[in-house]
């Protein structure tokens, strides 16, 4: 019974080694605040936000996301970019998260 307990202590020490392994980070990577100088130019349609791996990450698929959400937007502006990973054990994840404001110029 004294052998059973241990072993059982053992493997619990294990398993919440390996759940206490977890690591997530964010970090700032762009922050492009800025807007056309005349606001009369141009209307705000919205924020637009987008996650994707590091590959296939771009002001392209924010624009795409942006047109999807926001038909009549021509640009968008105010980007920031920030940069997760994701650590578990010997696995890593890399996301960005891309967000800005949608406008159509008048």
């Amino acid at each position: 019974m004294k052998k059973i307990t241990s072993v059982l202590a053992v493997l619990a020490l294990c398993v919440s080694s390996f759940v206490m392994t977890g690591c997530i980070s964010m970090n700032p990577v762009s922050d492009a605040g800025s807007f056309p100088a005349d606001a009369s130019t141009y209307e705000v349609l919205g924020r637009v936000e987008v996650t994707a791996s590091a590959t296939k990450s771009g002001y392209s698929k924010l624009y795409a996301a942006a047109v999807k959400q926001y038909p009549n937007a021509d640009d968008v502006v105010n980007v920031k970019v920030d940069f997760t990973k994701t650590r578990f054990l010997i696995f890593t994840s890399q996301k960005f998260t891309m967000s800005g404001i949608a406008i159509n110029y008048k």
